[in-house]
């Protein structure tokens, strides 16, 4: 680097006004405008608004009838444990999205204590470990949050594009597992089924296949990345 501004500008000669010009110019053609990113509390109330729309339109369309199933305390546990990670996912996946921001969460703790603490959640909410049309029962409910997952990742990457992604990989596999979150709370507020075996397999199986289809598609964007 120092040899190149050497040879263009000797020691002790003034800059050539000639040169100066011809480097202006070509900042100035490869410059592209920058688009401002709105504030964190604006993105972190974009990336929830997604979480609980398509959560709840999900379940609308094919019933709520999993709050007739729960009692009031299996409610606040179940559903404020849903939110409280929605929003830390939120907040882990905005960090990535603006370089030099200070990141307070890491990622591969978050998914882990996310999946660890629903698990035993539901281990101790629900005692019914009945393996009884296990499958039949399971493959729709694995459907539906893998639709939930797919619909709020596409509507998150337009977002994701807004911002500069330092690691593609890092910040894709954080937003795979929040997607797969947005299944699990359409889930939580459609399935009547109260069995621990099926809520580990089939609803938090969603949010596990919905990473680690966001740890594939971060791979292709980071060597796309790597390679321009």
């Amino acid at each position: 680097m120092n040899d190149d501004l050497d040879r263009l500008f000797p020691q002790g000669e003034p800059p050539d006004a000639a040169v100066i010009a011809r480097i202006g110019a070509q900042l100035a053609a490869s410059s592209e405008t920058v688009r401002p990113l709105p504030s964190n509390a604006v993105l972190w109330a974009i990336s929830l608004g997604i979480f609980a729309a398509v959560a709840a339109l999900v379940a609308s369309v094919v019933g709520f009838k999993a709050m007739a199933a729960l009692g009031g305390g299996e409610m606040a546990a179940y559903y404020g444990v849903v939110i409280v990670f929605a929003g830390l996912f939120a907040r882990a996946v905005i960090e990535r999205m603006i370089p030099g921001e200070k990141r307070v969460l890491r990622a591969s703790v978050l998914w882990v204590a996310a999946l660890s603490v629903l698990g035993v959640l539901m281990a101790i909410l629900f005692s019914d470990y009945g393996t009884e049309r296990f499958v039949a029962s399971g493959i729709p409910c694995l459907r539906l949050g893998l639709i939930s997952a797919l619909i709020s990742g596409l509507l998150g990457w337009r977002l994701l594009r807004r911002g500069y992604l330092v690691s593609p990989r890092q910040t894709i596999v954080l937003y795979g597992f929040f997607a797969g979150l947005v299944g699990v709370a359409a889930l939580a507020l459609h399935c009547p089924i109260r069995n621990s075996l099926h809520f580990l397999v089939w609803h938090l199986g969603a949010m596990v296949l919905a990473g680690a289809a966001g740890l594939l598609l971060g791979r292709v964007v980071e060597n796309q990345s790597y390679a321009d």
